[in-house]
């Protein structure tokens, strides 16, 4: 049973209606979901599943699993962890601009990132960044915060993306198995086009400011850059 992933189509939707399908050890598997599950460094929603607690929810052997407290059964309403969500939403949007942001200045690619709700990182292919370059990006990225530009996510095709894509972009839909034919991209309009699953804000207003806290080299040619966001305007 594959399970209709809600959150595709609509990263506010914060509730929704839906049937248990399948079950195992401390998980359930519905027939539609608006839970995100763990992945592509972004954490997985929690939240209620009926009377339920979800902890975690992960992709396994072709499952979308939702770990409960205590078994549940048919019909089910679920609701996010707003919060909690809307926090993961705004740094994978962050996430983004900066990487675009790092490529286009110095043709930094990300090699890795990590989101959390507080902070979160980005591994960068450059052997270090400088203080310019830190407030290079810092001013960049707040700029195009301040100007709202919006974000969107939408399917495509391999073929119908690929000759639209600037060669340094080029890679990241390469990386996506041949096998998939339909990609769901995520596009701040004039700055950046990436295929993602994930949950994003709708705006560069709704982000917030970054700032910096801490750069740190991983070894040569990476350095690992954290920051953190303040408050959104939309």
């Amino acid at each position: 049973m594959v399970t209709e992933l809600l959150y595709m189509g609509n990263s506010y939707l914060k509730e929704f209606s839906a049937n248990v399908v399948g079950s195992g050890k401390g998980y359930v598997v519905l027939d539609r979901t608006a839970f995100y599950p763990e992945g592509g460094g972004q954490p997985s929603d929690t939240g209620m599943l009926g009377g339920s607690r979800v902890s975690e929810v992960r992709k396994d052997g072709g499952e979308i699993r939702h770990y409960t407290d205590t078994p549940i059964s048919g019909k089910v309403h679920g609701i996010i962890d707003w919060e909690r969500r809307y926090a993961h939403m705004r740094m994978h949007s962050a996430q983004h601009l900066l990487s675009a942001i790092a490529l286009d200045r110095y043709g930094a690619e990300t090699a890795g990132n990590q989101i959390h709700a507080d902070r979160s990182r980005i591994d960068f292919t450059l052997d270090k960044i400088t203080g310019e370059m830190r407030t290079l990006l810092e001013d960049e990225f707040n700029r195009i915060v301040d100007e709202r530009r919006p974000i969107k996510a939408y399917m495509t095709t391999r073929s119908e993306m690929l000759p639209t894509i600037d060669p340094r972009r080029r890679k990241l839909f390469e990386r996506v198995p041949p096998s998939v034919t339909n990609v769901r991209v995520v596009e701040i309009e004039g700055i950046d086009r990436c295929p993602c699953a994930g949950t994003h804000v709708a705006s560069t207003g709704e982000i917030g400011y970054i700032a910096i806290e801490s750069v740190k080299s991983k070894g040569k040619g990476k350095t690992r850059l954290t920051f953190r966001l303040e408050k959104g305007n939309i």
